[in-house]
């Protein structure tokens, strides 16, 4: 059980990496033909570290902390507040 823990917990990241430089090239495409396909395969990345997130998590491998109100409230604000600063570029 240890061992298919570390596996899943390495691709969890690596699948987690793919995501994120899928969003940096999404920025980055330069046509629309690009963009498309690119969005295509980000989605289809984002889903399969979704299903090995909720795995590990049914599992007890990946436990989340429950966030309290306050808490969601300050990211939430902390979050417009970079949004509203990049609008005004």
């Amino acid at each position: 059980m240890q061992k298919d823990q570390e596996i899943l917990g390495i691709i969890l990241e690596f699948e987690k990496n793919m995501v994120k430089n899928y969003a940096i090239s999404l920025t980055e495409a330069g046509n629309d033909k690009l963009t498309s396909s690119l969005l295509e395969q980000f989605q289809e990345v984002l889903q399969m570290q979704k299903e090995v997130f909720n795995f590990m998590n049914e599992q007890g491998w990946y436990k989340l902390e429950n966030a309290t109100e306050t808490k969601i409230t300050q990211e939430e604000k902390k979050n417009q507040k970079i949004l509203e600063n990049l609008t005004e570029i």
